[in-house]
């Protein structure tokens, strides 16, 4: 995609809609640009993990509204984003997007620097308290994502909350379908670790 040259949104997101893959089903719209990383994200995408960026977070909901959960305080709120509004995710504030099927929004935030570390972060379904977290330079989310997920649900420690003694279960399907083997993943210490999870 050429910077100085205009195009039609909604025809790049007919060619590219089923490019969106799990976990995230995100595609990035512009390439090799110095600032802004411009993404368009669908759903469904039933995440559980709550992201830490260093930076800020625009959403703009093109089609069907969206949750946002907030961990602020030690509780988790909920930010509804209706179609055609607008949210600013403040810097370092963890969140979690809750993008239903059939929407479609676009999401906008910086390219990182290297002092730069984004995180995941899973907390208590029961009390909210922290039970696990990673921070990492974020290079290729749809690579390094499922990495934190399996080091969090493949743990009965990570999962078991040090507050109340509630455990998060496995989802379903989890110990035969957690992800499709590609190509050989980077981040892993594992060549073999598969690269693309499902949307847990």
């Amino acid at each position: 995609m050429r910077p100085l040259e205009s195009f039609s949104l909604q025809a790049w997101l007919d060619l590219n809609r089923t490019n969106m893959l799990l976990p995230i089903t995100n595609q990035t719209i512009y390439k090799g640009n110095d600032t802004f990383i411009v993404m368009a994200v669908g759903g469904p995408n039933n995440r559980k993990d709550f992201h830490y960026n260093e930076s800020e977070e625009l959403f703009i909901q093109l089609s069907g509204d969206i949750e946002v959960g907030l961990y602020i305080d030690g509780k988790i709120t909920i930010q509804e984003v209706k179609e055609g509004e607008m949210f600013l995710v403040p810097a370092r504030q963890p969140h979690q997007p809750r993008r239903p099927a059939n929407t479609m929004g676009i999401v906008i935030e910086k390219h990182r620097v290297p002092t730069e570390r984004d995180g995941f972060l899973y907390f208590c379904n029961a009390c909210n308290a922290k039970l696990f977290e990673q921070y990492f330079v974020l290079e290729d989310i749809i690579k390094q994502l499922p990495l934190v997920q399996r080091a969090f649900y493949n743990s009965l420690e990570n999962r078991t909350c040090s507050a109340c003694r509630h455990v998060t279960e496995q989802p379903e399907g989890w110990s035969d379908e957690v992800a499709l083997l590609e190509e050989d993943n980077p981040y892993s210490e594992d060549p073999l670790t598969a690269i693309r999870g499902r949307s847990w």
